[in-house]
């Protein structure tokens, strides 16, 4: 066992120790630390240094800073910023730098960015530069390359060459990842500018502009110059060089070399920070069909070892010998070895692309192989991903679903998972199920970058564009770019359909129509505005009514007619023309039954019937609906409608069969049937006095329900109810309803309103139960109790109807018991909210002290 590093920490713990060691020698020791990037002794010397008893005022300020500078280095961002909070930082010029530093490291980029800003604006503010070429890379994270572009500009211009030359240099990398090679070629400094330390960067930045500008020859020998010349560069910047040289080599037609060139590198160097960016140009440079022998995937065979696979019988134990024979049982940790890994999946793509029955196995079984050696590897799940393509291609659909679900569920990288979705939901389109496939479209779009995105976004509006039987784009786009203006203006209106929410859906759209107004789908636009507009918060009706307008005046278009006519009768609903509703909506049922648009107009025809009062005529149509619906939820929604109908016909028989729609309400799938269990036995209570079977309907489904079940208590209110109605003839019933309000406290715990309304049937209960000790007389004392706990709030109550019921049933309960200071000190309380009945009490205060004479 090697002993220095616990030496290394007994010294360290000693000096941590040293008596009597003053505030600059801590101070020179956690500047030294600092320097040294041991963040965590450069905090606790600056830390001791601002306990010290010596250190004076002026000298504060900058060891707290020094600790901020520490903590922020140390990974500890959000104590950093409540260090630089302290008021006596208020005056320290360095405190914005840190501040932005500390809101960088707790990844807060804009708050951060926008601090720097502030300190870029100070010509005085120390670590001026600093600040903005930080702000510059914030930008660049949160996707703001022209912001950052124009930070540079600033430092560009900045008196000291090192702090210009450094600005150009990053302003050049980033025009170039940008693909604006003629500003970058503009912009790069000359290199007898550039100080020593940038020059390497110089040279990387011209190799790179000079492939770009398709100067391959050149560009190779400056890459090779680079590799030849690593001093001074960084180990990212020097194994990019190689990719560089590979890139020239390629660019030139010699495919080989490049290729030749990228395997020597990997070779010498296997632990390369780029092997990802290095293989995948081997795998994209591999032939479509390659050779029996490609050098390719020799040289990767080369590099797989052979699997690790345990010997058989009861231990797998190595050769005897004095070391391995005590340690062979216990179980090793295998290292990700990134070369073989690599390897592996590239090797892989290459034989399955041979095409052979034999390279298709072999290509599977090294997938398996990279999987099992390798599961915390992210080739693991990209292993995953290429070996559903392969099962798709293979025509293996049930397999390939079930390997993209298990990499939704698995993969870290939440673009993997999202390439996933995307595969799956083109493989659920083309199987004929579009729900699923829009579900996962949406699913990708949430997951992948941009572009991606927007190309899921575009999908999922297809495919809810052909669900719904209106005219599509003819393919499913998966990558690529359109090849003329008619696709490009069609893949414009789509992305704009699919887009959520329709307000930013409308604004797309009518983007669209001011650029084609002729387009052959002008009008189908034009009716989706008019959707967006209905579907926005709030609906914008004057917009949709004028687009519909339109759209009547075009007899040419192509467009359903049923489609406007639901635009029109939306517009009808929300504007509460009920009358006018109906008559489209009977429309629509006469000229378009058979057609997806007549189940939503029935539902809308029903409800504004409803409205109108009209109870039977709306509950025909319902129940018509409901019976005949193949959307559960609508279905759902019609019975309930239909038994909220019947019960207020108001006639015997149509109260009963309430009950029968109720229940076929509650019987159906979908989020209404709670709300359907409540207005049954509100029903029963209600308008059938039925208590005893309301009670029994209830408690059933009350007793089903979690402790924690948000519905426990709408359906206590309403069983305490029924519990309480049968007082008269089953006292019992009066303590049952007494248990559940008060197992109900703690649901309405954080909602006073439902307290008030609590506490008040509290107190009617208690007021009707004998007393525990004395049957003659009733728990008058608890009720009062229950009613006054109400009042006793510091604040204005949310809600007054039950807070005042109340009030003035705890004054009623103290008139009755002739506890006159009492009642009127209770009449003055409720005054004092001014609520409602404020004057109510403010009287029945003032005749209770005349009347008995209480001054």
């Amino acid at each position: 066992m090697k002993l220095w590093p616990l030496l290394s920490f007994l010294l360290i713990a000693s000096q941590a120790a040293l008596p009597g060691e003053g505030v600059a020698a801590l101070r020179e020791r956690g500047e030294d630390a600092l320097a040294s990037g041991l963040w965590e002794v450069a905090e606790l010397r600056f830390s001791e240094c601002l306990a010290d008893p010596g250190l004076t005022a002026d000298e504060k300020p900058q060891m707290a800073i020094n600790l901020a500078e520490s903590l922020i280095r140390g990974g500890k961002a959000a104590e950093a910023l409540t260090l630089l909070d302290q008021s006596f930082l208020e005056k320290s010029a360095e405190v914005p730098f840190w501040k932005a530093q500390a809101l960088a490291g707790m990844g807060r980029f804009a708050d951060a960015a926008a601090m720097f800003s502030e300190v870029l604006l100070n010509p005085d503010a120390p670590h001026r530069a600093e600040a903005g070429f930080s702000q510059a890379s914030l930008l660049l994270s949160l996707s703001k390359p022209d912001d950052a572009l124009e930070v540079l500009k600033s430092l560009s211009l900045e008196d000291s060459p090192e702090i210009s030359s450094r600005a150009k240099l990053l302003t050049v990398e980033i025009l170039l990842d940008l693909g604006r090679t003629a500003e970058a070629r503009e912009t790069m400094p000359a290199a007898a500018t550039l100080s020593t330390g940038d020059r390497p960067l110089g040279a990387f930045l011209e190799a790179h502009l000079m492939l770009a500008e398709g100067n391959f020859t050149e560009a190779a020998a400056a890459f090779q110059s680079l590799l030849s010349q690593p001093q001074g560069q960084s180990i990212a910047r020097h194994h990019a060089a190689a990719a560089g040289l590979a890139d020239a080599l390629m660019a030139t037609g010699d495919q080989e070399g490049a290729a030749k060139s990228l395997l020597v590198f990997v070779q010498e160097h296997p632990d390369s920070p780029l092997l990802d960016a290095m293989f995948n140009r081997l795998n994209q440079w591999l032939p479509e069909v390659p050779a029996a022998i490609d050098p390719i995937l020799e040289q990767l065979a080369q590099w797989i070892t052979p699997p690790e696979s345990p010997a058989l019988g009861a231990i797998a134990g190595s050769p005897p010998d004095a070391d391995s024979a005590a340690t062979s049982a216990w179980p090793t940790i295998r290292k990700s070895n990134d070369l073989l890994a690599f390897s592996v999946f590239t090797r892989a793509i290459g034989l399955h692309r041979m095409a052979t029955p034999e390279s298709r196995a072999e290509a599977s079984r090294l997938m398996t192989r990279l999987r099992l050696d390798n599961p915390d590897h992210f080739l693991a799940t990209r292993a995953l991903y290429q070996t559903s393509r392969w099962l798709l291609d293979e025509g293996k659909i049930d397999r390939a679903m079930a390997v993209l679900d298990l990499l939704r569920d698995t993969a870290k990288s939440p673009i993997l998972r999202g390439q996933a979705a995307f595969l799956e939901a083109r493989t659920a389109y083309l199987e004929g199920n579009p729900e699923l496939a829009i579900q996962l479209f949406d699913e990708a779009a949430l997951a992948l970058p941009d572009s991606s995105a927007r190309t899921a976004r575009l999908n999922a509006g297809i495919a809810r564009l052909r669900s719904g039987n209106l005219k599509g784009v003819t393919l499913i786009q998966q990558d690529g770019r359109p090849d003329d203006a008619g696709l490009v203006a069609d893949l414009t209106l789509e992305r704009a359909l699919a887009t959520t929410p329709p307000s930013e859906a409308r604004i797309l759209i009518e983007e669209f129509l001011s650029q084609h107004p002729d387009h052959s789908r002008a009008a189908e636009a034009r009716l989706a505005a008019a959707e967006a507009a209905l579907a926005g918060t709030p609906p914008d009706l004057a917009f949709a009514k004028s687009q519909l307008d339109v759209l009547e005046s075009e007899p040419d278009t192509a467009l359903l007619p049923s489609r406007i006519a639901m635009a029109r009768l939306r517009v009808a609903d929300l504007a509460k023309d009920s009358l006018e509703a109906i008559r489209i909506a009977r429309a629509i049922l006469e000229s378009h039954p058979q057609e997806p648009a007549s189940a939503e107009a029935a539902l809308t025809l029903g409800r504004n019937l409803f409205e109108t009062k009209d109870y039977n005529p709306a509950r025909l149509v319902l129940e018509k609906l409901a019976a005949a619906d193949t959307d559960p939820g609508r279905a759902q929604a019609a019975w309930l409608l239909a038994a909220r109908s019947a019960a207020l016909v108001g006639t015997l028989s149509s109260k009963e069969e309430a009950l029968v729609l109720f229940d076929k309400a509650i019987a159906a799938d979908g989020p209404l049937g709670s709300i359907a269990r409540l207005e049954k036995a509100d029903h029963l209570i209600k308008n059938m006095y039925r208590f005893s079977e309301a009670a029994e309907f209830l408690r059933q489904w009350f007793d089903s329900l979690a402790k924690t079940d948000p519905l426990r208590l709408p359906a206590g209110l309403l069983l305490g109810q029924a519990l309480y109605a049968q007082g008269a003839t089953s006292p019992d019933s009066l303590k049952q309803a007494l248990e559940i309000y008060d197992q109900l406290l703690p649901h309405a715990e954080n909602h006073p309103a439902l307290i008030h309304r609590l506490q008040y049937v509290r107190g009617l209960t208690l007021e009707q139960l004998p007393h525990e000790t004395n049957p003659e007389r009733k728990r008058d004392g608890q009720a009062l109790n229950a009613y006054y706990s109400v009042l006793e709030t510091p604040s204005l109550p949310t809600e007054w109807e039950y807070f005042e019921l109340c009030g003035f049933k705890a004054l009623s309960l103290l008139e009755k018991a002739e506890r006159w200071p009492a009642a009127i000190a209770v009449a003055q309380k409720i005054a004092s909210f001014k609520g409602p009945r404020a004057e109510e009490a403010a009287n029945r205060a003032d005749q209770l002290q005349l009347k008995h004479m209480i001054w």
